[in-house]
């Protein structure tokens, strides 16, 4: 949701002139949406006992529960991007900043508080009977480390076209505000002010 947020915010030229389901901005955060997906998909499906931080027993759940909570993590950033990009119109830009500041502060300190779970590497059972290892000194901390890096690429590759996109609706804009003004001179300029021939 926050990633959402964050391009609903860079994207805020597009958002005023074309609304929330513009392009090229609406398709940039859907991939992003994808690629949350995708990484959500494979930690449920292959760690799911530190997907959930321990909290349930995978062999108690449904693995076709794996594919709603996909779907979900994706949608998370096309509602944060909707729903922010909904006020953005209405001109209602600092309330955005407000959300998106707290949920970044919610989520560091849901991190700082789940430390322990996030870096330990174990099963179900194994947690619970404190037999996990570091999280690096197996796969699952390789997995995490190339999934953030993969997420971090395409963060910054849709906020680089989200800024680039918003350029393009910007020139237009102050090209027609520059051209008004000149008329708007022009015509405040009476026969007197005209240069003698």
């Amino acid at each position: 949701m926050i990633f959402g947020i964050a391009f609903a915010v860079l994207a805020r030229d597009r958002v005023r002139a074309d609304g929330a389901f513009s392009l090229p901005a609406f398709v940039l955060v859907l991939q992003h949406a994808g690629a949350v997906a995708t990484v959500a998909l494979y930690f449920y499906a292959v760690h799911p006992a530190w997907a959930g931080m321990y909290l349930v027993d995978p062999r108690h759940v449904s693995g076709v529960l794996v594919l709603p909570l996909m779907v979900g993590h994706g949608a998370l950033v096309v509602g944060g991007w909707y729903g922010a990009a909904q006020l953005v119109r209405r001109g209602q830009l600092q309330p955005v900043l407000y959300a998106g500041g707290v949920l970044l502060l919610l989520t560091l300190l849901l991190g700082i508080g789940a430390r322990t779970r996030l870096s330990t590497a174990s099963d179900f059972a194994g947690y619970a009977a404190r037999r996990g290892v570091a999280l690096f000194s197996v796969e699952l901390g390789w997995a995490v480390l190339v999934a953030l890096l993969a997420l971090a690429s395409s963060a910054a590759y849709v906020a680089i076209e989200l800024l680039r996109d918003g350029r393009r609706v910007r020139v237009p804009v102050v090209a027609a505000q520059a051209a008004g003004f000149e008329r708007g001179a022009a015509g405040q300029r009476g026969p007197a002010d005209k240069p003698a021939a």
